[in-house]
């Protein structure tokens, strides 16, 4: 049985959803392009966004709202945020920048998991009973 998830009555936050031209609810991923943007920094926060669970599968696949090209049919998510499967994409290939608190909160989950304390005690003793 897994162990409940933190704040579990808290909403995903999404990331990632662009509204159509007429509907500016949403943002448009051409206002976010930075060109100067570290490709360092972008090959990172890339990487976090291609690692997400899949929370939902669609049956069709979306179109980049930059170049078109085909972008996935998944949503991914790492528990507190939820975005498109093909996000990383957008960061990758035109540097859509993604906001900072976003940045900050894969830099905090990155340390928070390299400070844990590894115990490979439950693993020696469940292997060995298989």
């Amino acid at each position: 049985m897994s162990e409940p998830r933190d704040n579990a009555d808290r909403p995903l936050r999404l990331l990632g959803f662009w509204g159509p031209s007429e509907n500016r609810t949403l943002p448009n991923p051409v206002d976010l392009v930075d060109p100067v943007w570290d490709e360092a920094e972008r090959l990172w926060v890339a990487d976090y966004l291609d690692h997400g669970q899949v929370a939902a599968s669609w049956m069709g696949s979306s179109r980049c709202r930059l170049c078109t090209r085909l972008n996935g049919s998944r949503d991914l998510t790492d528990g507190y945020y939820l975005w498109p499967e093909g996000l990383a994409h957008y960061v990758l290939d035109h540097g859509v920048r993604l906001p900072a608190e976003f940045i900050d909160h894969i830099e905090q989950r990155s340390q928070a998991l390299e400070n844990l304390e590894r115990d490979a005690s439950w693993w020696q003793l469940n292997a060995a009973r298989t």
